[in-house]
């Protein structure tokens, strides 16, 4: 018999250890581990006492079964290396940590086939919730899964059609800004670098690009936009390409965290002199860009707070299923700095 004091060594302890450690009956045991009310608040006492004394952690799979709850959300990102998505999990951590919630994140390395494979998981193994972002709006197979899932979900700055609430950036009327600050420079050849239009943000921005010019006047040349895909080479090729036109870009906007520094390495290797040679604004506000040499201006996001309130959102929908669904429009900022001047 196990005495009151004694800690068990050896093979992990089990319930009907903890009930006779606590001298109460194993169904007791099981509905202090349950959370039931249905426990004297000495008994309960007694029982965690128990527990802590010789060792006992109940096991989570087993309670999950009886309780139909994990504590576990799911965020799914395209990219893990992504400062800016790390960002956002920083924030949604934040608020789930103290709620008694675990975050378990998801790459996809924007492939759609890991897209479903993360979904499929997250409904196997029960998350109560999920956040995503995806990296592919017109995916089918992605859209399926997702509307397969009864879990409470957020959906990051996409247009999609799924039954979840949405968190979006406002992208379109800083962006105008932004080509606006340019064109009011002088600037009439405008490089636009980003991730591919099949995501929401990138076509707000090519919009927006668009929008500004009409504005002032000015035509687009469509060569000078090149939205395709979102990564560190993506950024240094097409920089090195549209620098190689007989008519070069003489400013050039870097859509994304992961493709401003593909610019900002094209522009260091061919020896680029930021702004006296080519102007540079940044999107997403890279961590780098205030610490570069110039400071570069960039567009702004509080990726932080976006995680944060999206965790919110999933907490909320957990505890009240029937609720209306929401839309947060979160605002964008262009932080001036010296890495714009009037072109050569």
């Amino acid at each position: 018999m196990i005495k009151s004091g004694t800690k068990v060594t050896g093979p992990r302890p089990t319930i009907r250890e903890v009930a006779l450690a606590a001298d109460v009956s194993t169904g007791t045991v099981s509905r202090v581990i349950g959370g039931s009310p249905r426990v004297a608040k000495e008994t309960r006492a007694r029982v965690v006492a128990a527990m802590k004394r010789i060792g006992f952690q109940p096991n989570a799979a087993a309670r999950s079964m009886r309780t139909n709850v994990t504590k576990t959300i799911g965020l799914l990102i395209p990219d893990i290396l992504s400062p800016t998505f790390a960002r956002v999990a920083a924030g949604a951590e934040g608020a789930l940590t103290p709620a008694g919630y675990m975050l378990l994140i998801g790459s996809s390395n924007r492939s759609i086939a890991q897209e479903v494979a993360f979904l499929q998981t997250a409904q196997q193994r029960r998350m109560d919730g999920l956040i995503v972002s995806l990296s592919d709006e017109a995916a089918k197979e992605t859209l399926h899964e997702l509307n397969l899932m009864t879990a409470p979900k957020v959906v990051l700055d996409r247009d999609i059609a799924v039954e979840a609430d949405v968190i979006q950036s406002e992208h379109r009327r800083v962006m105008e800004q932004a080509v606006g600050h340019l064109i009011s420079l002088g600037h009439r050849r405008i490089g636009l670098i980003g991730p591919s239009q099949r995501i929401r943000p990138s076509r707000e921005r090519v919009a927006a690009y668009r929008s500004a010019h009409a504005a002032a006047g000015l035509p687009v040349d469509d060569r000078l936009i090149r939205c395709d895909s979102q990564n560190v080479d993506f950024g240094e090729i097409e920089t090195t390409d549209l620098l190689a036109m007989s008519d070069p870009p003489t400013a050039l906007i870097g859509g994304s965290g992961d493709i401003f520094l593909g610019v900002v390495r094209a522009l260091r290797t061919l020896g680029v002199d930021i702004p006296r040679s080519v102007s540079l604004i940044g999107v997403d506000d890279p961590q780098i860009a205030g610490i570069l040499g110039p400071p570069v201006t960039s567009i702004a996001r509080d990726m932080i707070r976006i995680g944060d309130e999206a965790a919110r959102l999933v907490l909320a929908r957990i505890a009240d299923p029937n609720r209306d669904f929401r839309r947060l429009t979160l605002p964008s900022a262009l932080i001036m700095r010296q890495s714009t001047a009037e072109p050569p």
